[in-house]
């Protein structure tokens, strides 16, 4: 591979690894958390598994790097998890704490998925967990506890 490309490739697997870290060092106390294997987690363990046998072939220095900054990349995608915790909820690293909520929903989707919806305070788009079914009263219990007088039934198209 060109050395400019490693070296851009290297720099960009970085920079996402450092704020999926700092994602991850914000949310590690959630409490309830989604679910582990998602089509997105799948496809990020097959990217991981390809990047492994692709150091087989790799022989320069700039190569290992880059890989081993790609695998540092897809660690942390792992490690950063969605979920409600004491204080808020988070998604993709991003925590929202419950009192910049302005409303919320759940419901039940599909066959064995329990989602649910939260409207931040200055957004209108409603940002959606998928939680875990089995947990699914356990959630709207602690959901009742900490924010019950926001609940909102939402249209859900």
């Amino acid at each position: 591979m060109d050395q400019l490309s490693n070296i851009i490739l290297t720099i960009m697997f970085s920079a996402i690894a450092i704020w999926l870290f700092y994602g991850y060092s914000k949310t590690r106390n959630l409490i309830f958390k989604d679910k582990l294997w998602s089509l997105t987690r799948i496809f990020f363990l097959i990217a991981g598994v390809f990047c492994i046998l692709s150091a087989l072939v790799y022989t320069s220095a700039l190569d290992w790097i880059r890989l081993a900054a790609m695998l540092l990349c897809v660690v942390a995608f792992f490690l950063v998890r969605d979920g409600i915790g004491e204080e808020g909820f988070a998604v993709m690293g991003r925590f929202y704490p419950f009192e910049n909520v302005r409303a919320y929903d759940y419901g039940d989707y599909k066959k064995d998925q329990f989602k649910v919806f939260f409207i931040p305070e200055g957004d209108d788009t409603p940002v959606s967990l998928a939680l875990q079914n089995s947990q699914k009263d356990e959630i709207i219990a602690f959901l009742k506890s900490k924010i019950g007088k926001k609940y909102t039934r939402m249209k859900k198209g």
